[in-house]
């Protein structure tokens, strides 16, 4: 009976390998014409450029951003890159002793609307001279102008093969430039959106990725973006391309969140240490660049909050109280008026209420209907992953807060709406440096500090003639370009 029942079982055994080989051969059956093509493509036809794994957007057409010199010693900033980066190289053979550092970003990292001369890079490659006196020491700034998270992330990659010591980086501020509508991406059900990130590791879908998205209009599908940034604002009607959209903010702040993690994850998988830097903005000196009343009021509220808009304009400006009185009325009702809620700031700052005006600068900044200053949000997701991943975290609105009146960050430190002054890329620098000395295993010169005062103004001496008067036009150019000619939003349409 035994025996019978064994050759049963054996019998079902083969029955069901035999299913199971025969579902196997039509699997790979089915899938070798894939397998081939991939393979095909993969020997035959021409990388279609880098593509970012990222579920958000894609590029075409990437090249690096350093490539080697004509000796073939130091790899420098590729030619076709430097309308958005600075020319700066360093050795191709790292030699033994040096401590080669990537200062990553936008153009706070460059040193805008100045240059990499003044920028807390360079003042960090001064201070690490002194501290470690017996370093090579290579800070190379990679601040891109307009920059964003997602465009870093490739940049990222490119560092990590030229055995970098630590990367420094410093984003967020950049998110909104670019035309981005995540059309495809809101259909997609969350678990196609880690597929999709999966797929484009290969050749046949990155090529099927890049072909839909070619044949679909931009207006429905740009997720595969140019090679280098387009800015709205390059264009003369470009601020009146913005306008409130609760869902796209929402999508732009879980992207930037998604590179941050992705940019960290990148680093660590490399063992190369990261310094994560939280941004700065101005509050109390820049006014909100666009302004639009609620979309849930009544033609009868928006008559009426406009009117007082214009009444609090009007009225004397010995009369802050009165001012105030009207401003609050309206904000009780429309609480999303950018231009509104910054004035309301002003009136408090004017009456003595430094908290309240801080927190209305902040609401201001929030409902910026053009986001060129980092989201609230943005800062928390910098401070989670610095706290999940262990980072060392240089907190740059910590740090002007601090040095600034009444802890609201004004023009004292910064020359526009984000990026630092020459003192403030100093302060910055300081701190980075107090952040390597502590985490880097290395000893430590006792007397640099007694010495960088003086090798700090040798420095500013040996700046080119004419180096503030181009930072000024810039900087006026930087304006003129943030509020397109000029004009601070004063309606509230």
């Amino acid at each position: 009976m035994k025996a019978v029942e064994g050759q049963i079982g054996r019998c079902r055994f083969v029955s069901v390998l035999r299913w199971l080989l025969i579902r196997l051969a039509a699997c790979l059956l089915v899938c070798s014409p894939l397998v081939l093509i991939e393979v095909t493509l993969r020997l035959c036809v021409p990388d279609p450029g880098v593509v970012l794994k990222d579920p958000y957007v894609s590029f075409g057409g990437l090249r690096p951003l350093f490539v080697l010199n004509e000796s073939g010693t130091s790899f420098e900033t590729a030619s076709e890159r430097h309308f958005y980066f600075c020319p700066q190289s360093f050795s191709a053979a790292k030699k033994e002793g040096t401590f080669r550092i990537f200062c990553l970003g936008g153009s706070t990292v460059q040193g805008r609307p100045y240059s990499v001369e003044t920028s807390f890079s360079t003042w960090l490659k001064l201070n690490l001279g002194l501290v470690y006196p017996e370093k090579t020491i290579e800070v190379v700034n990679c601040g891109g102008i307009s920059y964003a998270s997602y465009r870093l992330v490739p940049i990222m990659e490119e560092l990590l093969t030229h055995e970098p010591d630590l990367i420094i980086l410093c984003t967020g501020q950049n998110e909104f430039l670019e035309a981005r509508t995540y059309h495809r991406l809101k259909k997609m059900p969350p678990g196609f959106i880690s597929l999709h990130q999966t797929l484009l590791g290969l050749r046949t879908y990155s090529f099927a990725n890049q072909w839909l998205a070619s044949r679909q209009s931009r207006d429905t599908s740009p997720l595969v973006l140019p090679a280098e940034v387009q800015p709205k604002l390059d264009l003369e009607t470009g601020l009146s391309t913005y306008h409130r959209d609760p869902v796209l903010r929402e999508t732009v702040t879980k992207e930037f969140s998604h590179n941050l993690e992705l940019l960290v994850q990148k680093a660590q998988h490399a063992s190369v240490p990261l310094v994560l830097m939280n941004p700065v903005s101005n509050l109390k000196d820049c006014p909100p660049f666009k302004s639009e009343l609620s979309d849930g009021l009544s033609p009868a509220e928006r008559a009426f909050v406009t009117r007082l808009l214009e009444q609090a304009r009007d009225m004397d400006s010995s009369d802050q109280w009165g001012k105030l009185r009207l401003l609050e009325q309206a904000v009780s009702l429309d609480n999303q008026q950018a231009g509104l809620l910054y004035q309301l700031g002003t009136c408090y700052v004017s009456t003595g209420q430094f908290s309240e005006a801080k927190k209305y600068f902040i609401a201001a900044k929030e409902q910026d209907v053009c986001p060129l200053r980092m989201l609230e949000s943005m800062h928390d997701s910098i401070m989670e992953v610095a706290t999940r991943y262990k980072l060392p975290l240089v907190d740059m609105r910590e740090l002007i807060e601090v040095k600034s009146t009444h802890r609201i960050p004004d023009q004292e430190w910064l020359l526009d709406h984000v990026h630092p002054n020459i003192n403030g890329h100093q302060l910055i620098a300081d701190a980075l440096t107090d952040v390597i000395i502590k985490t880097q295993q290395m000893p430590v010169s006792e007397s640099w500090r007694d010495q960088q005062n003086q090798l700090w103004q040798a420095h500013l001496l040996s700046l080119k003639e004419g180096y503030y008067q181009e930072g000024f036009e810039h900087l006026m150019m930087l304006k003129t370009w943030s509020r397109r000619r000029g004009e601070i939003e004063k309606s509230s349409e």
